[in-house]
Order: C-alpha cells, then sequence, then structure tokens
C-alpha cells in the first residue's frame, strides 16, 4: 500500500472502491468517475472534457467557458483563466482566451439589490445576458462554486441554482460544479 499512487494509467483498490461509492452515489445513470490530483487539476480537466464533449457532438466552436468574479477556480493556466481575482490572475495575462466573467451572488456588494429587501436574482440572470453577448453557440461550459470562498465563504440567495440550470439548459451549456 502507497501513500499516494496516481490513477491516469493504473487502477487500484482504494481508488475502485471509492469511484464505486461515488458512481452508487451520483444521480440518473451517472456511473464515472474521473480522479485528479489537486482541484486545479480537476478543473483543467472538466474545460478539456466540456471542449471535448462539444465536438464530438459537431459543435466545435464551443471553447468558451464562463466563471464568476472574485472567483477562485486554481492556479494552472485554465484554471486561473476563470479566477476571477485581478490580483492573482494579473501577473501571469494573457492567459486562456475565452474566459468570460459574470456576476458573483454576494449581496453585501451587489450594485442591483444591496439595498432592496431582497435578491432580485439579477446576479443569476446576469449569466443569460453574457451568453446571448458572446454568442450561446460559442460557450461550452459555465464553471461555479457552490459556496465561493474568495472574499469570505458565502453562498448564493434561494432560487440562485435553480436559475442558473435553467439557463444552461436553455442554451445547452455546460454546468461545472467546483467543488
Amino acid at each position: 500500500t502507497l501513500a499516494y499512487f496516481p490513477v491516469w494509467s493504473f487502477a487500484h483498490e482504494p481508488a475502485v472502491t471509492l469511484a464505486t461509492r461515488l458512481a452508487a452515489a451520483s444521480p440518473g445513470d451517472l456511473n464515472r468517475v474521473f480522479f485528479t490530483p489537486t482541484g486545479g487539476d480537476a478543473v483543467e480537466s472538466a474545460i478539456k472534457f466540456a471542449r471535448q464533449y462539444f465536438r464530438l457532438i459537431g459543435q466545435p466552436q464551443r471553447t468558451k467557458v464562463i466563471s464568476r468574479y472574485l472567483a477562485y477556480h486554481g492556479t494552472s493556466m485554465g484554471a486561473l483563466s476563470l479566477t476571477g481575482v485581478p490580483a492573482i490572475k494579473t501577473p501571469f495575462e494573457p492567459l486562456m482566451p475565452g474566459a468570460v466573467k459574470v456576476q458573483t451572488p454576494y449581496r453585501y456588494r451587489c450594485n442591483d439589490c444591496m439595498n432592496l429587501g431582497a435578491c432580485t436574482l439579477r446576479c443569476a440572470d446576469d449569466l443569460a445576458l453574457r451568453l446571448e453577448m458572446e454568442g450561446p453557440d460559442t460557450v461550452a461550459a459555465v464553471f461555479m462554486e457552490p459556496v465561493q470562498n474568495t472574499g469570505g465563504a458565502f453562498t448564493p440567495p434561494d432560487g440562485y441554482w435553480a436559475r442558473v440550470r435553467e439557463i444552461c439548459d436553455h442554451y445547452g451549456v455546460l454546468l461545472v460544479s467546483d467543488e
């Protein structure tokens, strides 16, 4: 038994056991697991999977990825491109082209509803606006953290995820949960 062994080319009992448990707990007919050694590698892999998926179904122009301002997705070039914190990514620009940002569901800093009694979900609707501006047929995936941690740990308002899922489904864009 080794403390660490990558599963790129070989399987081992702990990885098979974990993959089986994850597949059994997954919704619907999801039955495949792809392990990566780090979160940044997972984001890089998801970018590649999204692009490969659209290439395989005859939509190779879908290469752009959308993420949120203040998001942190990792320090590799693709993951850093999705990161929405200028101080972290600016020293390494230019980064991967086609990385687009949308509003963060952070009511404290939201220009649309911070002084209202409730969230308007304008932060979610910004995704639809950006998809239209970019051309929905050029966007492969939307990457979002369920709980955003850069700048504090905050969760989106009620209804946010349902609206994001609805928008992604409407435009045929993949939704990647980074966590």
